[in-house]
């Protein structure tokens, strides 16, 4: 099986290659986060336990890190279910299906945590000379103790969790379920005045907290409970407004506009196969931002929740772009169907360039809501500098502007 695998990671060597990437570059800012935490200038210390800001902040970004290897790895397998399914019904066994997963994801892993550990090690004078210009303290590169051994710990739970899931699917899947997905029940409630009432809720909860960040002066504990109770907002205002409206009402007022039509009901479903990571990304973003109140005049921590913005959300964007982009791999033969009914090249192009423009200017809009709102308000308390409010925004819509293009490159040389 394993010439198999091998000649599988050639035939998809797209999605190969963005599952590479998102494992390389969480190792990478794993064995950094470690390495900067865990230094004396920073002090963090998970032997004698502290509590303090950077051992949260350290533990949010490692967490985040295992928790985008884990949904780049789920993602990355259900896509294979349709090889899955042919070699069942070829004859082969649950031990051969194992094996032709097992060999790829081996494969990918063992080329990436190489790469990611030696790139961090590249990249550790470059992260030295910005902290020391931070906070004038400089961080040194242990060869051994708690960096290695916690990056080391990580990196092999990370492993051992994706290979044992990876033996769970390929066990508990049919023929049936792999070619056709596993169907899931939806429960239908009667549509009560309660529950149209929640369609105006959740949109006047996502902006009126947007609005209550200018009203909490020095408490910046409560512009982090602010940012969580808008996430609920925007989960709502996706699922119960936008959604629903794009899939009844919108769809008549396009029937006159093929282009948009077909663009807009791509971009619905780019939204709901996706939910879960725009919703991580926009999470992640507001967080960090929340975190970096009043750290200004605490020089370490202020660096630290800087490096961790700047390292978590182009890691976070490559994880979306991993995922628009392997989706797009999908679709050639829908796009293939667009040429037969009687669109032009030109046309497709259009479709993809509006697709791509649509989502990543909702998922761009929706998070720099709060992102401009936090850092304004942090910024007129005095809470961090101009510039650096600034530098969070730019990081951020840089960040993902690249990964929009590059995602928009990668679609039109697929059509």
């Amino acid at each position: 099986m394993f010439k198999e695998a091998v000649r599988s990671l050639r035939k998809d060597l797209d999605r190969a290659v963005c599952y590479w990437m998102v494992f390389m570059l969480s190792s990478m800012f794993m064995y950094l986060f470690f390495h900067v935490s865990l230094s004396e200038a920073v002090g963090v210390s998970y032997i004698y336990g502290k509590n303090d800001m950077p051992t949260l902040l350290t533990t949010f970004d490692v967490g985040v890190c295992i928790l985008v290897i884990f949904m780049a790895n789920d993602f990355y397998v259900k896509k294979k279910s349709n090889e899955l399914a042919v070699i069942l019904m070829c004859g082969g066994t649950y031990l051969q299906l194992t094996q032709f997963l097992i060999f790829q994801t081996g494969i990918l892993m063992a080329l990436s945590i190489p790469v990611g550990v030696i790139a961090g090690k590249l990249c550790f004078p470059l992260l030295n000379v910005a902290f020391r210009y931070m906070t004038g303290y400089e961080i040194s590169m242990a060869l051994g103790g708690q960096p290695v051994i916690l990056s080391s710990c990580i990196i092999g739970f990370e492993i051992f969790w994706c290979t044992f899931v990876n033996l769970g699917y390929s066990y508990r899947n049919s023929i049936y379920s792999l070619l056709h997905g596993e169907k899931k029940i939806k429960m239908q409630f009667p549509d009560f005045f309660a529950v149209k009432v929640l369609k105006y809720v959740y949109p006047a909860l996502y902006l009126g907290c947007a609005v209550l960040f200018y009203f909490c002066g020095s408490e910046t504990g409560q512009m982090t409970v602010l940012g969580v109770l808008g996430l609920v907002g925007l989960c709502g205002t996706l699922d119960k407004v936008v959604l629903p409206w794009m899939e009844k009402g919108g769809a008549d007022k396009w029937v006159d506009d093929g282009e948009k039509l077909v663009y807009m009901g791509l971009f619905r479903e780019d939204l709901k196969m996706a939910k879960r990571y725009i919703i991580l990304f926009i999470a992640s973003a507001y967080i960090l931002c929340s975190l970096t109140a009043g750290m200004i005049h605490k020089g370490t921590e202020f660096a630290l929740c800087l490096l961790s913005f700047s390292s978590m959300i182009p890691l976070l964007g490559i994880s979306l772009m991993f995922r628009f982009a392997s989706e797009a791999a999908g679709r050639k033969s829908q796009l293939a169907t667009l040429r037969k009914i009687g669109y032009a090249k030109e046309q497709i192009k259009t479709i993809v360039r509006r697709e791509l423009l649509w989502l990543y200017g909702v998922i761009m809009a929706a998070s720099l809501m709060y992102i401009f709102n936090i850092t304004a308000a942090l910024c007129i308390y005095g809470l961090i500098p101009v510039t650096a409010g600034v530098a969070l925004v730019v990081i951020f819509v840089v960040s993902l502007t690249i990964c929009g293009c590059v995602n928009y490159r990668y679609n039109r040389w697929s059509i």
